[in-house]
């Protein structure tokens, strides 16, 4: 399955102070972190006009989903890395941030659609 990873397109974000890369994530990883990141979206609306209010609403559980994120973008690069390795790492609040708008873009779940419907023409 490696043959599906998108190398040329890959970003990089940083955690513990390591550069790490994140791939044009694939479907199984979308799966994933789709539905956290769409969860996460009210908070990072908030982000631009109010920090403060922002970081209030992030709970353990949405914090968690910041770190599921960050894992699963990186896993593919590194499959030797585990949950609890990553988990040990010091990954800092601020690198979360950084890194949840790399991993939004590689997921795809922000590029205009081609087409809005299937079998509409493109450029209609």
């Amino acid at each position: 399955m490696d043959n599906y990873v998108d190398i040329e397109r890959a970003e990089k974000i940083i955690l513990a102070g390591k550069e790490w890369q994140v791939p044009v994530l694939v479907a199984k990883q979308n799966k994933i972190v789709d539905p956290l990141i769409i969860g996460l979206l009210p908070i990072f609306a908030k982000w631009e006009s109010n920090k403060l209010e922002a970081l209030s609403e992030l709970s353990g559980k949405k914090y968690d989903d910041l770190l599921e994120i960050a894992f699963v973008a990186i896993k593919v690069f590194h499959k030797d890395l585990s949950k609890e390795e990553f988990l040990e790492l010091p990954i800092t609040l601020p690198e979360l941030i950084a890194a949840f708008s790399v991993v939004a873009k590689q997921t795809g779940l922000f590029e205009k659609a081609k087409s809005e419907l299937p079998g509409e023409p493109l450029g209609e």
